[in-house]
C-alpha cells in the first residue's frame, strides 16, 4: 500500500532545505566580500563597516534559525546558544582569516558579528509566533 505525504510537511521540508540553501549562501557571500583583497589603505574606523558586520550576521542568525526551526521544530534554549556559538566561531575564523588576503583582521568587527547575532536571536525568538502563525495557516 503506497503511502500519501502530507502535503504540509511536504512544504514544510521544502521551505526548510530553502531556508538551510539561503544559511549557506550567505555564508559563502559573506567569506568571499571579507576575503577580497582589499588596497593598501590604513585601518580606520568606519560605522558603515560596522553596521554592515552587523546586518550581515543578524542575517545569517535568522536564517539559520528558520532552518532549524523548519527542520527540527519549536526551538530549544540549547539551538540558540548552537546558533550564537557557531556565529560567533565563525565571525572569529572570518576575521583571522582575513590576514593572509591583506584585509585587517579587527576585533571590533568581530563584536559587531556577536551583536548582529544576538540582534538576530531576540528578532528571531520575537519574530517567530508571528511568521510560524502565518506559514501554519498558509499550510492548511
Amino acid at each position: 500500500m503506497t503511502t500519501i505525504p502530507n502535503p504540509s510537511l511536504v512544504r514544510t521540508r521544502r521551505l526548510a532545505r530553502i531556508a538551510r540553501y539561503a544559511t549557506v549562501l550567505l555564508l559563502l557571500a559573506l567569506f568571499a566580500a571579507t576575503h577580497l583583497p582589499s588596497k593598501a589603505i590604513p585601518y580606520q574606523f568606519s560605522a558603515y563597516d560596522k553596521a554592515a558586520h552587523c546586518l550581515a550576521y543578524v542575517a545569517i542568525a535568522l536564517s539559520a534559525l528558520t532552518s532549524l526551526d523548519l527542520a527540527i521544530g519549536l526551538l530549544r534554549p540549547q539551538h540558540y546558544f548552537l546558533v550564537w556559538l557557531a556565529g560567533t566561531l565563525y565571525g572569529a575564523f572570518d576575521e583571522v582569516t582575513q590576514i593572509p588576503v591583506g584585509r585587517h583582521c579587527d576585533p571590533l568587527d568581530w563584536m559587531f558579528d556577536i551583536l548582529g547575532i544576538v540582534i538576530g536571536l531576540i528578532l528571531f525568538r520575537l519574530l517567530r509566533p508571528m511568521f510560524f502563525r502565518r506559514v501554519t495557516r498558509s499550510l492548511q
